[in-house]
This record gives structure tokens, C-alpha cells and sequence, in this order.
């Protein structure tokens, strides 16, 4: 399984490196020059001071873009979360082992190096969450199911589209929040036996060094821990306030600040959400329920067998993450994700929606098998969910639609069914002039 996916990820063709551009050239500055700081390298285009993370207008070359930069004290800093390009040292090293580097012997920046590294890590990583997600499954299910729910997920959601072309911070969000997924339901069903509340809260806390979304899934787990493993929230808590020292600590050391701009970023509001919430659920061109259809037999199996999900504290843990980030995203003011590929920014509650497959499978099993109209319906919907999220990674059309939409302009045609961004390529674009 690992090396399937991982193939099929590595080989498919189009990769989108933007906000994650530079974070594999810090890893490799922490490496080499023992810094936080990128002073030692030089770069395609002016840096400016206070960046922010914010993307400049377009039309601007891919590899010619240093929005995610900043001038900190004079110093050159990567913008974004670090915990992608921390957890991606020993990878990086090991891709300059073989003459891959995000920068050339003079320290100009490659392009080509960054894009190479951040393209087969993304998709190493995707495919060992999907491993895990396998593992999860067959903690309650059997071969056929587990290796459907995988597979589902591997090719039919944003793991493919999203997640394996590059190192988006939602890249080792995901794999991380699969692993402390696998782990409370292994502790759940006793199958795990050296299950420590230490590993729990360090993965949760590297959840929020990487993305800050990840600290929904940090917070739910944590009034999860204190109702119903209360034994084990002295060493958890204990083991997350280290973390947060060090999370502290090394902010102040590279940013001159206690937490970083990134994480502070106010510019949420509830102004949208009446619009919003229903784009990033079932618009055409950023619904959930659009690009992952399957998603609906999952919801299907847990309305109609709620009575009989095993383990259903996990099942409410995993909705109120789910729930949480939908509302996050909705009344955050980019909430159609910037030029990306469906519903982007959503792909941090994929764990714990594929968790809900699992929960969903068990409980309809525990009944009676699967009809034959819900095998057609799941299968139909899962041959939908791969077709979409496929195209998304073999065509370079998906990607050249957001400057066709001009979405970033112009976000409410994220709403118009004569030309979807899953229809990209497939059917010829309207006349942009148009009102």
C-alpha cells in the first residue's frame, strides 16, 4: 500500500508550490548554518518588509515569488509555520546526500531543489497516513473494508489533489493527526498496549507548531483526556506546556516575538459566514460534498446507525473537530483558499472524517451487512470522489482556473455551475469580460 500510493502521487504531474515555497531551504538553513534565519541565501526577487504571508497580486511567476518572506531585525525569515520545515531536516538531508538542494553551492535559491524535495516528501507522507488510516481501520473492521476506506481516501479526498503536491502546512498536519487518531481508538479498543499520554500530547503539539488550525484537534483532545482518561492529564498537560515553552522559546529567538505573526493573524469574522459556510460545503468549485461526494454515504451511515456506533465518544470528538474547522474556515476572510484546488482548507479535518468512515462501516456491520443499494451508492459516489480529486492532480486546467475566475478577486464564482473548477479542461471557459 505504502509504495502504491506513494507511486502513484509521485507520478502525477502537477504540483503547486506557493505558500510552502522557501520552508524546505529553512530546514535546510537550520541544517547546514545552525539558523532560523535565511541571510545566508539569495533570492529571485526583493524581500519586503512586513510581508505577512500575503500574496501579491497576480499575475506573478510561481519561482519568482518571496511573499513568504519577511525582514525581522534585519534578518530574513520564513513567514509561515516552521513545524513543516523542522520536522522535514532529516528528509531534506537526506535529498542533499543525493545533490537534491533547495539552493546551488553559492547559495543562490533553486527552485527546482525545493519543488523536487517538497514533491516526494508531500507524497511520502501522504501515503504513510494512509498506512496508518489502514492500521486505524482494521482495529474494527476487517481487510476489504480498511483497505476501501484507504484507498477511498487516498485517491478520492484532497489527499491527493492537495496534500501530496507539495508541503502545504496541511501536509504533516494530516499525517500527524491520522497517527493520534490511530492511537485513541487503539487505546479505545485495548489493541494498543504501551499507549502513553506523552506520545498523545506531543503529537497534538507538533499539530500546532505545523498549522495553527491544529490546535482544534489539540483543545478537543484534551477535554477528551480530562473526561474519561483523567488519569492521564497530569503527564499530558505537563508534556504540552513543554512544548509550549519551546514553541515560545524558539518564536522569540527567530521572530523577536513570544508567539509569531502568523498565529495571531485577527482578521476573523462573522460577517461572511452566512456565505461562506454554504460555498465551502457545496459550492461547485469549493464544496466539500462536491469534491468528496463519498462523504455523503459517510454522514448517511452515521444519521441512520447512530445507536449502534462503537465507541461513540469518539465519534462526538471527531464531529466537533470536524464542526470546529468548518466554522474556523467559514468566518476566516479568504475562506475559498487562495488559488487551490476545491476545499483546500479543509483538508486538516480529513483524519477525523475518515475516522467517522470507519466509526460509520462498524456500525453498519454491527446490524447486518451492506445492502446491495448502499454497496452501488458507495461505490458510485467513491468512483466520483477519485474522478474529481484525480483530475485536480493530473491537470495542469484545475490550476489555471483560479486565474481564469479570477478568484481571489472575485470568490462568489466559486458558486457558477457553467464552469466548475472540477469541469476545468473538460469544457471550455467562459468569456472572462463577462459581468
Amino acid at each position: 500500500m505504502l509504495l502504491v500510493t506513494a507511486l502513484v502521487f509521485v507520478l502525477s504531474p502537477v504540483r503547486v508550490v506557493s505558500d510552502s515555497n522557501y520552508s524546505m531551504l529553512l530546514s535546510e538553513s537550520i541544517l547546514r548554518n545552525h539558523s532560523t534565519h535565511l541571510n545566508f541565501y539569495r533570492f529571485p526577487a526583493p524581500i519586503r518588509e512586513d510581508a505577512r504571508c500575503a500574496p501579491p497580486p497576480p499575475p506573478v511567476p510561481r519561482a519568482a515569488q518571496t511573499y513568504q518572506l519577511d525582514r525581522v531585525d534585519g534578518n530574513v525569515v520564513y513567514c509561515y509555520p516552521h513545524g513543516t520545515s523542522i520536522l522535514s531536516i532529516p528528509f531534506v538531508a537526506f535529498m542533499g546526500a543525493l545533490g537534491v538542494s533547495p539552493s546551488t553551492p553559492d547559495g543562490q535559491y533553486n527552485y527546482a531543489g525545493e519543488a523536487g524535495t517538497q514533491g516526494l516528501l508531500a507524497s511520502l507522507l501522504m501515503a504513510g497516513f494512509i498506512v496508518v488510516l489502514f492500521r486505524t481501520a482494521l482495529l474494527l473492521l476487517g481487510v476489504l473494508p480498511s483497505l476501501l476506506i484507504a484507498g477511498g481516501t487516498a485517491f478520492g479526498t484532497q489527499v491527493w489533489s492537495t496534500a501530496s503536491r507539495a508541503m502545504w502546512s496541511h501536509t504533516w498536519l494530516i499525517f500527524l493527526s491520522g497517527l493520534a487518531a490511530y492511537y485513541m481508538l487503539g487505546r479505545e479498543t485495548g489493541r494498543i498496549k504501551r499507549a502513553h499520554p506523552i506520545a498523545l500530547a506531543t503529537l497534538v503539539s507538533w499539530m500546532c507548531l505545523v498549522r495553527p488550525t491544529g490546535a482544534i484537534p489539540a483543545l478537543c483532545a484534551a477535554i477528551y483526556v480530562i473526561a474519561f482518561w483523567p488519569g492521564d492529564f497530569v503527564a499530558y498537560s505537563l508534556t504540552g506546556l513543554t512544548w509550549l515553552a519551546g514553541f515560545v522559546c524558539y518564536s522569540w529567538c527567530t521572530f523577536g516575538k513570544l508567539i509569531p505573526d502568523y498565529y495571531l493573524d485577527s482578521r476573523i469574522s462573522t460577517n461572511s459566514i452566512a456565505t461562506a459556510l454554504p460555498a465551502i460545503l457545496i459550492s461547485p468549485s469549493r464544496g466539500l460534498f462536491i469534491f468528496v461526494p463519498a462523504l455523503i454515504f459517510v454522514f448517511y451511515l452515521l444519521i441512520r446507525y447512530w445507536t449502534t456506533v462503537p465507541y461513540a465518544r469518539l465519534a462526538i470528538l471527531s464531529l466537533s473537530i470536524v464542526t470546529i474547522q468548518t466554522a474556523l474556515v467559514a468566518v476566516w476572510p479568504v475562506w475559498w483558499g487562495g488559488f487551490s484546488y476545491g476545499p483546500r482548507l479543509l483538508a486538516d479535518a480529513l483524519p477525523w472524517l475518515a475516522l467517522l468512515a470507519i466509526l460509520g462501516c462498524a456500525a453498519r456491520v454491527r446490524v447486518t451487512k451492506f445492502s446491495k443499494s448502499e454497496v452501488v451508492a458507495a461505490v458510485a459516489l467513491l468512483a466520483l470522489s477519485i474522478a474529481i480529486n484525480g483530475h485536480g492532480a493530473l491537470s495542469w486546467s484545475p490550476d489555471t482556473w483560479n486565474t481564469i475566475v479570477d478568484i481571489d478577486s472575485q470568490p462568489q464564482r466559486v458558486w457558477d455551475w457553467s464552469y466548475p473548477q472540477f469541469m476545468a479542461g473538460l469544457i471550455a471557459p467562459p468569456d472572462r469580460n463577462r459581468p
